[in-house]
């Protein structure tokens, strides 16, 4: 890069031009020597360019004696090298004196290059100054979302990948900066990128990058007082086109995710796969006004939200009454529902508490009878559940039980005023059987978990820029694994409740019109449930409240009519649900055809109700997904050639089974009449096509279905009762030999956070979260 000559030991002639060329020399000379050097003086003068004097970063330049310096390890050992460099003025004059100058070489670089010290040791290296290069690869980390700790990390597993694990190079400083180093550019850059710790800075830094939002298709709208800042990503924005989005939301809120306490909102909605985000929300704190002002700024921001309707048509929360009513200013055409979870909790910790003197015996029964008040699938038999639970009824000893503790009849009473928010049997079909709030919590734990990694973010810019990228990334992925045939969960779903309704043949459907059908219960039987598969509802237990049942799923099997709550299994709905996680760069429709194409993946988009709703304009982004018309597939040959073929397989197994149990019959003739009566009493107890259903497929069931050399022996039910506890249960072989000389500790194992069998043990539950959520 420079011409260097050498007129005398130490003396070089070099053709630098300014202060750039002498900033550029000593970088390169400092990493060729592994050394650093300090300017010690700088003159600019009318008789030269300039003269710098440089000296060992070893020297005792402002530096404390190593005796002075108590805090830590001095690196002043008072070195004198030092270098100077003087560039001469390339005049006429200095032309005619200086041959040097003349053939382009103005500068005189003097090294004294006597250093008291090594330059070659571990720690040596580790006092050397990295270079700007490696200072803008740590940003490049930073920018990435990694923090001191993880950038260092990486940056030495890539030093190990390129040098070896015992290079000098890992503790060479020019190329390894020390933690101090890293910890500092990263304050740097966190003022740079986040603004400051926290007051008016934060506004303005979010002022500043909202353009940068912008670009990214990303909506970011906040205001000061109350402070509060709303998040719209692209999936996000996408999201509001759900079908679902009109229906239903869940909205739940957490802090503790930054410094300054801020807390963050999360809303959602369900899909065909579970749920995704439609706003995120940052306040100040958790009170009305706070949570008002965000979901204002998300009414401002997306206009056609939810559908395309303005507002869904429940909320699902827990009991935070400053959410609620915020909730209810803003959307006043919305319901806003308690979480079944919430509620069953709060009763629970309710009878736990000491100054409700309620009996340890009497606890499971209080909360019995609330429970069957709460989850009552009809308004007359929730109302005779509540007079049973506050005693108006009598309900054989548990009568005596309630009108002991008439704490808990008025404590009743009060829930039973706002019925309408907690009571099953008050809703309908539009809950796509969700009654908890369960999504919210889980997206709670993905954000604090996966997205912070349980660390505090600086400031609330450092919250919107992990919103806008992490949890983006996260939620891009997680579509894109299901959509690419990684998860097999809506199809195991389905199959499931196909194998429920197995016994339900075609002859016990019948098609009424206008999507609505009678699945007969049982052969010879008048009983029905009602299917209507334009709005998702059965009139089954299950299915009245918009969960996808064993009746909707006979109904698909033989007619293949859309229905809006079945699971994503098509290939149509893997690409709309790609379409939301990809905007317009989705991949073409055959990229999400399965293995083997049938019946099933041939449906139209309109076939899955998931994106229907925001119609197709020709200023349409990759925010707005479009929809085309509902068609119609004709089945009908494919669907008579696979019944015919299940006819066929069905009446081979039939002769296959007769045929066995003749065969068996005629080879072990030592049958014993006790056995065949026991038999016969089985087949007579058959009363319904379920029950038959159910004999053939248990007949046998103690004979393994695969065969195995080494079966196990199995043993008596009475042998099992009479072990002592701590020995297996099973038929495995007991443990033998002298038992452990010693007392064992007894192992302290902590209440599982699962409400229902801390109920059976009359335990009170686990807090998986306090205030702080």
């Amino acid at each position: 890069m420079f011409d260097l000559i050498e007129i005398k030991p130490g003396t070089f002639r070099a053709n630098l031009l300014n202060e750039d060329d002498i900033k550029e020399y000593i970088k390169s000379y400092s990493l060729k020597t592994n050394t650093n050097w300090c300017v010690v003086s700088s003159k600019i003068s009318t008789r030269f360019v300039c003269r710098k004097i440089f000296k060992c970063h070893h020297s005792s330049f402002h530096k404390k004696t190593p005796e002075e310096n108590k805090k830590g390890k001095s690196k002043n050992s008072n070195c004198q090298a030092k270098i100077e460099i003087l560039i001469k003025l390339s005049t006429k004059d200095t032309k005619k004196k200086d041959v040097y100058v003349k053939d382009g070489l103005p500068a005189v670089i003097s090294i004294q290059n006597d250093h008291n010290h090594t330059v070659v040791s571990g720690e040596a290296l580790s006092y050397l100054r990295p270079t700007r290069d490696v200072n803008i690869q740590f940003e490049e980390y930073f920018n990435s979302g990694l923090g001191i700790s993880e950038s260092i990390k990486i940056h030495e597993e890539k030093i190990e990948l390129k040098h070896g694990i015992n290079s000098t190079e890992l503790a060479n400083a020019h190329m390894n900066p020390k933690y101090r180093t890293v910890r500092y550019w990263y304050d740097e850059w966190k003022k740079l990128n986040l603004g400051p710790h926290s007051g008016i800075g934060v506004n303005k830094k979010l002022e500043e990058k909202i353009y940068e939002y912008e670009k990214n298709n990303i909506i970011v709208k906040f205001q000061e007082d109350p402070f509060a800042i709303t998040i719209i990503t692209p999936i996000m924005q996408r999201a509001h086109s759900l079908n679902f989005a009109k229906d239903i939301a869940f909205v739940d809120s957490t802090a503790s995710c930054d410094s300054q306490g801020h807390s963050v909102t999360f809303m959602l909605t369900a899909c065909g796969i579970g749920a995704v985000p439609l706003a995120v929300m940052i306040t100040k704190g958790q009170s009305s006004d706070d949570y008002i002002a965000a979901f204002n700024l998300l009414k401002e921001a997306v206009p056609l939200a939810f559908c395309s309707q303005g507002y869904p048509l429940q909320f699902i929360t827990d009991d935070s009454e400053a959410e609620r009513q915020a909730l209810q200013y803003v959307w006043p055409d919305s319901k806003s529902l308690l979480c079944r979870f919430h509620i069953c909790q709060s009763v629970w910790r309710w009878l736990f508490e000491k100054k409700h003197n309620i009996d340890a015996a009497d606890r499971k029964i209080l909360y019995g009878q609330f429970q069957a008040c709460l989850q009552a699938p009809t308004i007359e038999e929730a109302e005779i559940a509540f007079e049973i639970v506050t005693g108006i009824l009598s309900n054989n000893d548990a009568y005596n039980i309630v009108t002991k503790y008439p704490q808990w009849i008025n404590y009743m009473n009060n829930y039973w005023k706002r019925k309408e928010l907690w009571c099953i049997a008050f809703r309908d079909e539009s809950m796509h059987g969700h009654h908890t709030n369960n999504f919210s919590e889980v997206n709670v734990r993905i954000f604090k978990d996966i997205v912070l990694s349980r660390n505090k973010a600086y400031n609330a810019v450092a919250l919107v820029d992990f919103i806008c990228t992490s949890m983006e990334e996260y939620y891009t992925r997680r579509l894109r694994n299901f959509v690419n045939g990684r998860h097999d969960t809506a199809r195991l779903l389905f199959e499931d409740q196909l194998s429920r309704s197995a016994y339900i043949t075609k002859d016990l459907i019948e098609s009424i019109g206008d999507n609505l059908y009678r699945v007969i219960k049982e052969h010879g039987l008048s009983d029905f449930y009602e299917v209507n598969t334009a709005v998702g509802y059965c009139s089954c237990i299950k299915g009245k409240f918009g969960s996808f049942c064993k009746h909707q799923a006979a109904v698909f099997n033989f007619y293949k009519d859309k229905m809006p709550n079945l699971p994503a299994i098509s290939s149509e709905s893997r690409y709309l649900l790609a379409k939301l996680a990809f905007g317009d760069a989705v991949q073409e429709k055959e990229f999400y055809m399965p293995l083997v194409p049938n019946i099933t993946h041939n449906l139209s988009e309109s076939e899955i109700l998931t994106f229907d709703c925001l119609p197709s304009t020709s200023t349409s982004t990759s925010n707005t997904i479009e929809c085309p018309d509902d068609t119609v597939i004709n089945d009908n040959i494919n669907m008579n050639l696979e019944i015919i073929q299940n006819e066929n397989l069905a009446k081979e197994y039939k002769e296959k089974i007769c045929s066995l149990i003749s065969n068996n019959f005629s080879k072990y003739q030592s049958t014993s009449l006790p056995i065949l009566s026991k038999c016969i009493q089985r087949l007579e107890n058959v009363k319904t096509a379920t029950g038959w259903d159910s004999f053939l497929a248990t007949a046998g069931s103690s004979i393994s279905l695969r065969h195995r050399s080494r079966a196990s022996i199995r043993v008596q039910p009475t042998t099992v009762s009479r072990r002592k506890p701590g020995i297996t249960r099973g038929s495995q072989r007991l443990p033998v030999g002298r038992p452990v000389t010693g007392i064992k500790k007894k192992k302290i194992v902590k209440r599982k956070r699962n409400l229902q069998e801390n109920v059976n043990l009359n335990i009170p539950n686990a807090k998986s979260h306090g205030t702080n959520h």
